[in-house]
């Protein structure tokens, strides 16, 4: 651990020492010597004339840019209405000063009559409640993947397994062309790889998302939109992956795309077979008695996933598109050698007793999912019309089977072998309408309304049943056994506004959402009622953004709102998930959303270098907790609401080109977290603090080779109720495009110090848990990846999003 914390500081340090003093002036003007403000000026390598940094000139057209790598590099300017320059200087050192005095544009030799002429985008655009990169047009997307894109993106985090972070806050939304992507985990993460950032126009940023999406969720979103396009014909992409971990497992998947005159058809489909094994190893203090309960647990279970999706898009006119989509798969999930021994123990480790459980499971999963999207673009100003109608259903039936045998102090069997049956059924059935219009009023002020209704039906049953060597036939157990409805209507409504006054712009924004939800518990015992809840309440989620251009160098930001987070179906569910007869999982039917009222500051230097300060309070917190009952030694761990969790946080982003050939990017992010609750009347209050560096860093080679080397580390802080470790992983890759760069073959090694999973410790109320769980994170694996057909041809719109808030609550929707 101290290793790699050394190697993430010296990174860090390295890129923050070798990045000069140096300097380039300039001032930009037209030919009869006035200045001509806000012009692009693109540094690139001089060796491949890859983008290294962009400025643009201030009102008076004065370029000034500070802190540039070295190296020997060439300067692009240009702006609507010139012909752009490019200037060859001399090379770039640590301390040099570069003054280039001034450079004039020459008009275009096209004269366009009656048009508005408007200088260039910037590379990097903060506007009042996202930051824009306006990729299209940039280096940056030439040879390069959407997913290499957005890992340059200031304060963007992606992972290993490409799950992407936005300013240090886990599990973002992608959208694409402002629609949920279906897509999750390895899915999204090969089909933003294999998707290039030549078909991208624009990057939105979004950390604190406005009333116009659901008010569920906090990590932000990130909306990739596509280029416009009416290229005809076919293309795609296959990709193969080889992984070696504890086990080998593979993964292949396509990408397929037609478009011909106002039809566009989609596909994709993907199969992974992952093999997988994980310990659990739990250490209970029972001081009173003087005991040590031990738990150690090995799984070792195989988990296959098919999907496939298909769909099409009509254009019916120049303004109006319509779209079918239709998905689905299945995944199958076997527990081949489960094995868990708990040890009850003395202070003086003399062994006391023995528990031995063996099991098995064999878990089938299937999902459906249709979306119907209807798109009208009334004219060029940006008013439309979005209606989206989603349904999906999700079938899960498990069953598990438990040998327990029971051993004493000299290993001799004091009872008989027990053998329990548990088969799961569940059905959920999902709805969804939704409805969006925008509204621009002029140049400075735009409206944005909207309305959604979604109904979920989810219906699960568990039996357990049981047999011992003296009784071998099954007894149906129904004190355990049980069957829980759960039925929930959210119906919302939202208004926005964005204004821009000078320097100064605004959004405001507000949703209500109307919840109605009731849930039954049905028992299988004669002599116990059935139990059931009813909840109807209205809710608001007011949204505001403040935004202030000090200047083109400096921006500042302040940001609310107000964000609900449902529990899961599965945490609602009352059913027992055993790891022994002294360790279990139970559901909770009674639980609450937790609500979330989030302030930010934001401070943004040249575009992309931002300081964020951040606190948040959220009350009624979804709080996974272990409850004992120490008496009979019993520990389980459920789902409850606690009081209240104030977090406190400061992020740096850190996007710093360090040599031509050498790029990085580092976030750093300090947060404090304090939870107050009560647990069985006794009053509980965990208080973490971590600190968090993620540093990734990108060389590109000769012959079409990049290396990458990247790794995160914490300190330690509070997850849910827990307290855990310091940790970390250093990645390492290596990627070469092949075939007329068509192809890329890509290997990379994750968690190499095998040091990602932290230990925990629990300690509250009565309890003192230690665990320690290792899982199949240090793995190597070997990525191919082909791209064919006409690549200029647009992406299919990636939707399925009106049940996109309600699909993040099933557990198993991979």
């Amino acid at each position: 651990m101290k290793n790699l914390l050394l190697t993430t500081l010296y990174l860090i340090l390295i890129q923050l020492t070798t990045f000069g003093q140096s300097s380039i002036k300039a001032k930009i003007v037209d030919e009869k010597k006035q200045a001509i403000p806000y012009a692009s000026i693109l540094l690139r390598k001089s060796a491949d004339s890859t983008l290294v940094k962009g400025f643009i000139s201030d009102e008076q057209g004065i370029l000034n840019a500070q802190h540039l790598p070295e190296g020997l590099f060439t300067l692009k300017i240009q702006s609507t209405g010139y012909q752009a320059r490019v200037i060859k200087m001399d090379e770039i050192k640590y301390n040099s000063q570069i003054d280039l005095g001034t450079i004039q544009l020459d008009p275009s030799s096209t004269e366009l009559a009656n048009v508005e002429i408007k200088a260039t985008k910037p590379f990097i655009e903060n506007l009042v409640d996202k930051t824009v990169v306006n990729v299209e047009n940039s280096v940056m997307a030439a040879g390069n993947s959407a997913m290499e894109v957005i890992e340059k993106s200031p304060g963007v985090i992606v992972d290993k397994d490409g799950n992407i972070s936005i300013r240090g806050k886990q599990g973002a939304k992608v959208m694409i062309d402002g629609k949920i992507s279906y897509l999750t985990g390895s899915d999204l993460n090969n089909y933003l790889r294999n998707l290039g950032a030549d078909q991208i126009a624009q990057l939105e940023i979004i950390s604190n998302p406005s009333a116009k999406y659901d008010a569920a969720g906090t990590a932000g979103i990130l909306n990739i939109k596509l280029k416009k396009n009416t290229q005809m014909g076919m293309n795609g992409s296959v990709n193969a992956t080889l992984g070696q971990g504890f086990y080998t497992r593979g993964r292949v998947g396509f990408n397929l795309n037609y478009r011909k005159s106002n039809w566009n058809w989609f596909s994709n489909g993907s199969y992974v077979h992952q093999p997988n094994m994980n310990t659990i190893d739990i250490t209970r203090q029972f001081a009173k008695q003087g005991e040590v309960w031990n738990s150690n647990s090995f799984y070792n279970y195989i988990a296959q996933n098919a999907q496939l999706k298909a769909g099409v898009d009509w254009t019916y006119s120049p303004k109006t598109t319509l779209g079918l989509l239709v998905s689905g798969g299945r995944s199958q999930t076997n527990l081949y050698h489960g094995i868990n021994r708990t040890t009850q123990r003395n202070l003086n480790n003399q062994l006391l007793s023995q528990l031995d459980t063996y099991n098995t499971l064999d878990n089938p999963f299937s999902n459906l999912a249709t979306n119907f999207n209807y798109k009208h673009s009334y004219d060029s100003t940006g008013k439309e019309l979005t209606i989206d109608l989603d349904y999906a259903r999700f079938h899960d039936r498990g069953t598990s089977v438990y040998l327990t045998q029971w051993f004493g102090a000299t290993n001799n069997p004091i009872k008989s072998d027990s053998l329990i049956r548990t088969q799961s059924l569940s059905n959920i059935d999902q709805y969804s309408f939704k409805s969006d219009y925008v509204l621009p009023v002029n140049k400075t002020t735009k409206w944005g309304m909207g309305l959604k209704s979604s109904l979920v039906s989810t219906d699960n049953d568990v039996q357990f049943t049981s047999r011992t060597k003296e009784n071998p036939s099954y007894s149906f157990l129904d004190g355990l056994s049980n069957r829980f409805q759960y039925n929930e209507q959210i119906h919302a409504a939202y208004i926005n506004q964005d204004k821009k006054l000078g320097k100064w712009s605004y959004q405001l924004g507000l949703r209500g959402e109307w919840t109605i939800a009731q849930g039954k518990s049905i028992s299988y015992k004669s002599n116990v009622p059935d139990s059931s809840f009813k909840r109807s309440y209205f809710q608001i989620f007011p949204s505001a953004f403040l935004q202030f251009e000090a200047n083109k160098k400096n921006n500042l930001g302040l940001k609310y709102s107000r964000r609900i987070d449902r529990p899961q179906y599965s945490s609602m569910n009352p059913f027992i998930f055993y790891i022994d007869n002294y360790n279990y999982e139970v559901g909770n039917p009674n639980l609450l959303p937790q609500l979330t009222n989030s302030f930010e500051f934001t401070h943004t230097y040249a575009g992309a270098y931002t300081t964020s300060l951040a606190y948040s309070h959220t009350d009624q917190v979804i709080t996974q907790l272990l409850k004992q009952d120490t008496e009979k030694r019993v520990t389980y761990q459920t789902t409850d609401n606690l009081a209240q969790r104030v977090t406190y946080s400061l992020g740096f982003s850190l996007p710093i080109p360090i040599k031509s050939w050498w790029t990085s990017n580092t976030d750093i992010y300090l947060n404090h977290v304090e939870l107050t609750g009560k647990l069985d009347q006794t009053s509980i209050n965990p208080v973490g603090n971590m600190l968090y560096l993620n540093s990734n860093h990108t060389f590109s080679l000769k012959h079409d080779i990049k290396i990458e080397v990247g790794g995160q580390y914490f300190t330690g802080g509070l997850e849910q109720a827990f307290n855990f470790q310091s940790g970390g992983a250093l990645n390492l890759g290596i990627q070469k495009t092949i075939m007329n760069k068509k192809g890329t073959l890509r290997l990379n090694a994750s968690d190499i110090l095998y040091t990602q999973i932290p230990n925990a410790t629990i300690k509250y109320a009565d309890l003192d848990v230690f665990v320690k769980s290792r899982g199949e994170t240090r793995v190597v694996r070997l990525n191919f990846s082909y791209r064919f057909g006409n690549t200029s041809i647009k992406a299919a719109r990636e939707r399925s999003t009106g049940l996109e808030s309600e699909k993040g609550r099933v557990k198993n929707t991979n």
